[in-house]
């Protein structure tokens, strides 16, 4: 079996390979490496999903409030296939906790959020806020928002009174069953 030659190695002359650009190389490991792990993630995500059953199955409501979801077992999966909180909106998050407008009942992501600050700026604007509703970093989407949406139960389906800065508007809030949501790209429209 012949001896594999790498650049760098006295025996490699650049005659019998060619010159191939470090940049290049070095790219076409990480896109190998990424492909790997894109392959790992999608193998274990029937594992996880099963995994996740078993645990909710015996999972005590009154010690762990919050149901495992199949991300939580996946280890080759990365922060946006987890659906794991972007940057921009814990930088949202923590710009309501620093002006003391985040109300007590969005404390319940702060450890998700805490994993994911970093020092970029707060978006503008930070966050469309009504009763039991809260927008971290709204875009504006035909004839509406999209943001991480925090809400309470109460808030579900119904139309509320916001504050997005200094503008007022209604916004309707998407049906949902959970006693808190957080849930990224959520689509709220609004009335002005």
């Amino acid at each position: 079996m012949a001896k594999r030659l790498w650049p760098g190695d006295p025996q490699f002359s650049t005659e019998t390979f060619g010159e191939l650009p470090s940049t290049y190389v070095l790219q076409a490991i990480k896109n190998g490496q990424e492909l790997r792990r894109r392959e790992l993630h999608e193998s274990e995500i029937g594992v996880a999903n099963l995994t996740a059953l078993t645990a909710n199955l015996n999972r005590d409501p009154k010690k762990t409030k919050t149901p495992f979801k199949a991300s939580d077992f996946c280890f080759f999966a990365t922060a946006g296939e987890k659906n794991e909180p972007d940057e921009i909106n814990a930088a949202a998050y923590f710009e309501l906790i620093d002006k003391k407008l985040l109300p007590s009942w969005a404390l319940f992501v702060f450890s998700e959020m805490k994993k994911m600050k970093s020092s970029i700026p707060a978006p503008d604007p930070v966050a469309a806020i009504g009763d039991g509703f809260i927008l971290l970093a709204p875009r504006p989407v035909n004839g509406g928002m999209e943001g991480l949406l925090i809400a309470q139960r109460r808030a579900s389906g119904q139309v509320i009174d916001v504050t997005l800065g200094r503008i007022k508007a209604k916004a309707t809030v998407p049906d949902f069953e959970e006693m808190f949501l957080a849930r990224e790209d959520v689509f709220v429209s609004v009335n002005g």
